[in-house]
């Protein structure tokens, strides 16, 4: 690992090292091209992959049909209508993504995937610009990373929910208002902002946790006005009871891309009390990192990344392909001169994760918590030590012109 590390090191300007591990993806869409008959994938998904339920809710929320967007089989009924023959998927999403997904069932499914992937990624490099280590080269590879690409395989929200997390944090300390509507609008995906009311209470930035509430409180008015309190309903109390099942996801493809400990440790025990327990004691551990690290002030991006990397530690349930921000947090020990030794090898196995990790999960080793924990440890350590330089004053905080 030593020696790839070095490659890194040496190679840190070039694009070669930002897309190390991204042979695996690529050779996932290569074998989707050969088993695509007319966009279904060998007679279980389609081209797009799970971004076929943004385009079919959009559709349903349309028509008004409320009542089947969360109920599984009418669901996947309805889905098939439109996409063929193919596994069961379902709608996981909040009420609040309904917009989203209403505007782009507009265009023609094709369209559609092209534009979600292609403006999602835009804005993505765009709130990573102040984030992306110089040395690593163009912000545009900030799309190239292994979780960026399991995100455009899989067609998700990766790098919308990244570039919120990015520009909340950027602005947290500079425009604390709106560092607050950025975190509220990962109501998105609400689970990814788990950690961060505990480090905003832990800090005391009272602003930010007034607009982020609001935020929230707005998005859930306006869209029960909209829609109806009975989608919000629908998505607590069955959409969750569907997401929980695939915390024991085994060897399907859920499972080899689940950052969960607890889903890794049912892969490999088969015990619930056995992976609680190893739960508990991770999530403890993350959750620990970053209390301590609030607590002893360290600078603001150095924690925004520690969060980043924690939060997938203290979730039961989340994936790879939301590993977008994690990836940069890497990427910025890995182009450390001064990193040396376990601290560069943790942070390899880390950029590596969303990818090696499927790959050894799918070998008997489900092995990507403890290669994202590794990361947080040496990010912490690294972090409360002073030993990671800031961000030059030209490029931070000074993220967008919007004032509030």
């Amino acid at each position: 690992m030593d020696a790839t590390a070095g490659t890194i090191e040496a190679n840190s300007r070039r694009p070669i090292p930002w897309v190390l591990g991204g042979a695996f993806v690529l050779l996932f869409l290569f074998r989707d091209l050969l088993v695509t008959e007319q966009g279904v994938i060998g007679h279980s998904a389609y081209w797009g992959r799970d971004f076929i339920n943004v385009w079919t809710g959009g559709h349903l929320i349309r028509e008004g049909r409320f009542d089947i967007l969360y109920d599984v089989s009418a669901y996947a009924d309805y889905q098939r209508g439109l996409f063929g023959e193919i596994d069961r998927h379902n709608y996981s999403y909040p009420p609040v993504t309904f917009p989203i997904a209403s505007l782009l069932s507009l265009l023609p499914y094709w369209v559609a995937l092209a534009a979600w992937t292609g403006g999602t990624a835009a804005l993505f490099i765009w709130s990573a610009r102040q984030w992306w280590p110089e040395r690593a080269g163009p912000a545009w590879l900030a799309i190239l990373t292994p979780a960026a690409l399991v995100n455009i395989w899989a067609g998700h929200y990766g790098f919308l929910l990244g570039a919120l997390f990015l520009l909340g944090w950027q602005n947290l300390d500079e425009k604390p208002r709106l560092a607050g509507i950025f975190f509220g609008l990962m109501l998105i995906k609400p689970h990814l902002a788990v950690l961060i009311p505990l480090v905003l209470l832990i800090r005391r930035k009272w602003e930010a946790i007034g607009w982020g509430a609001a935020t929230v409180a707005a998005l859930i008015a306006i869209t029960t006005a909209l829609y109806g309190w009975g989608a919000w309903h629908e998505f607590l109390f069955r959409t969750s009871g569907v997401q929980l099942k695939l915390i024991d996801a085994g060897q399907s493809l859920f499972g080899l891309m689940s950052t969960s400990s607890i889903t890794a440790m049912l892969a490999l025990s088969g015990s619930w009390a056995f992976a609680i327990a190893v739960y508990v004691a991770t999530a403890s551990v993350a959750v620990w990192m970053v209390v301590k690290a609030t607590v002893s002030r360290v600078a603001t991006r150095d924690l925004g990344f520690l969060v980043a990397t924690a939060t997938f530690l203290v979730l039961p349930y989340c994936f790879n392909y939301d590993l977008t921000v994690v990836m940069i947090g890497a990427l910025w020990l890995l182009t450390r001169e001064s990193l040396e030794g376990s601290d560069r090898r943790l942070a390899m196995y880390g950029f590596l994760a969303p990818q090696l990790g499927m790959v050894l999960a799918a070998l008997g080793f489900p092995l990507m918590p403890l290669m994202l924990l590794g990361l947080a440890c040496a990010q912490y350590r690294l972090a409360t030590a002073g030993e990671i330089a800031p961000v030059p004053a030209s490029r931070w905080p000074h993220s967008t012109s919007i004032q509030l």
